[in-house]
């Protein structure tokens, strides 16, 4: 069961509060005041912990709907795109690693906005994004920590993120040609 059109459910609430978390944050990573990173990491962990609550009160409360399947994903693009851009201008972060991360996010938003335009369907994240999403912020938190201790967690972190970039890319691409394939079928169906 969905419901459509209903914009205030628990879930979205969850999705834009990870959006108004990126505030703090970025205040925190440009200041200068005594552990700015350790806090900042603090308002990662609760944004994250928002992107593992919304799907799940979505489902519990069968609040899933159309703009829920757009805010979440989008929350997460915005959330990382602020934070790892602002993390390779600092160089903790590589150059490359923040273009694939941009790039990927790019390409499926674009595809989804294809399919939703062409057949009507919202492209919801799968469980590969998801994974991806958490990963990606995995690399994210030890790269805030600016800590040599946690160096060789950052790049393992860094390499399985990047893998995982590429799975859920190619999970992605899959249900997009499976789709717009459909949708062709249906199309020459019904002339």
């Amino acid at each position: 069961m969905t419901i459509e059109g209903k914009f205030w459910t628990i879930s979205n609430v969850l999705s834009l509060s990870r959006i108004a978390l990126m505030v703090p944050i970025v205040v925190l990573l440009i200041s200068a005041i005594p552990f700015h990173r350790e806090y900042a990491v603090c308002f990662m962990l609760l944004a994250l912990m928002t992107d593992a609550l919304d799907g799940y009160f979505a489902r519990r409360f069968n609040q899933v709907s159309e703009l829920g399947k757009i805010i979440d994903p989008l929350a997460d693009k915005l959330a990382v795109g602020v934070v790892i851009i602002l993390l390779t201008a600092f160089r903790d972060i590589p150059l490359w690693y923040t273009s694939a991360v941009i790039l990927r996010d790019v390409l499926i938003f674009s595809g989804g906005v294809y399919v939703k335009k062409r057949t009507g369907h919202v492209l919801a994240s799968n469980i590969f994004g998801k994974a991806t999403v958490v990963l990606i912020a995995i690399t994210i938190i030890f790269a805030l920590l600016r800590n040599p201790v946690f160096h060789d967690i950052f790049e393992i972190a860094e390499w399985a993120s990047v893998v995982m970039m590429l799975l859920s890319f190619a999970s992605y691409t899959q249900r997009f040609f499976s789709i717009i394939g459909s949708n062709s079928k249906l199309e020459q169906a019904s002339q």
